[in-house]
């Protein structure tokens, strides 16, 4: 069981939904045992007084080789936030080894991005729901 979940916003992202799923089944399908993805709500906290909502999708990435690891998982994020322009992606990367369940979060920036940054929040994160679709 070795698969990354991200979480895309589409609020000032140049493609849409249908635009960005085709994108990203185009680019991880050819190298990735499966790739699932669907559109939810989302929410985040530019600041303490504000709650914005924001179109979210989530995307999972079911691996079929080992170098993609959590690694590959931050690298990915960056890229993807290059793309969809986004200030920040975040990702959960959950992959087993010798026996044991290793989970990792975290909260990838643009590389260009110089505004404050926060530390990854599970209560925002949304995960890919098989109930859903």
């Amino acid at each position: 069981m070795n698969y990354t979940t991200f979480n895309i916003g589409l609020n000032n992202n140049p493609f849409n939904y249908e635009q960005l799923a085709d994108f990203i089944d185009n680019a991880f399908n050819r190298t990735n045992r499966k790739v699932d993805i669907q559109l939810r709500e989302g929410l985040y906290h530019p600041d303490e007084a504000t709650i914005v909502f924001e179109p979210t999708a989530v995307v999972r990435v079911h691996h079929s080789h080992e170098y993609q690891d959590s690694i590959w998982a931050e690298m990915m994020s960056q890229t993807m936030c290059v793309t969809f322009t986004q200030e920040c992606i975040p990702y959960r990367h959950i992959e087993t080894k010798e026996g044991n369940v290793i989970i990792t979060e975290e909260l990838v920036y643009h590389p260009h991005f110089k505004g404050d940054k926060y530390e990854f929040d599970p209560a925002f994160f949304i995960d890919y729901d098989e109930e859903v679709n």
